[in-house]
């Protein structure tokens, strides 16, 4: 049974999930971490998904998901047979990996003597929340 643990802010977290909200892949945790605190759930009447979904797999989704591809894959060939696929949805636009923080102009160097004044050297801001 392998312990399933999540990070969260404190703003997070919330006394309790009705159990009907829950869909069959939603996954219970064992464990909450907070910035300010470790969370261990007791309550275990929520059982854990016991494989993958493949019926709520949509296809734009699994192609997303190179692990999943190959061990559909390699399923199937052991099988004899295809399993089964979710039906089709317009998934939301996705981040291009590698693209943050990359600058297509000219942006202020990290050296000092790069001019513009400014010091230089600290730490910016966080990022906005998504």
């Amino acid at each position: 049974d392998t312990p399933v643990v999540t990070c969260i802010h404190d703003c997070q977290l919330v006394d309790d999930i009705p159990t009907e909200k829950m869909l069959r892949h939603d996954v219970p945790v064992d464990i909450i971490v907070t910035p300010t605190r470790t969370i261990r759930v007791t309550n275990k009447e929520i059982p854990k998904p016991t494989g993958i979904y493949w019926d709520d797999l949509s296809p734009d989704k699994l192609s997303q998901i190179r692990i999943l591809q190959v061990l559909k894959a390699r399923i199937e060939k052991q099988q004899g047979f295809a399993l089964p696929t979710g039906r089709a949805e317009i998934l939301p636009p996705t981040a291009m990996r590698g693209e943050k923080g990359k600058s297509k102009g000219k942006g202020k160097g990290k050296g000092k003597g790069s001019g513009g004044g400014g010091g230089g050297g600290g730490v910016g801001a966080p990022p906005a929340p998504d």
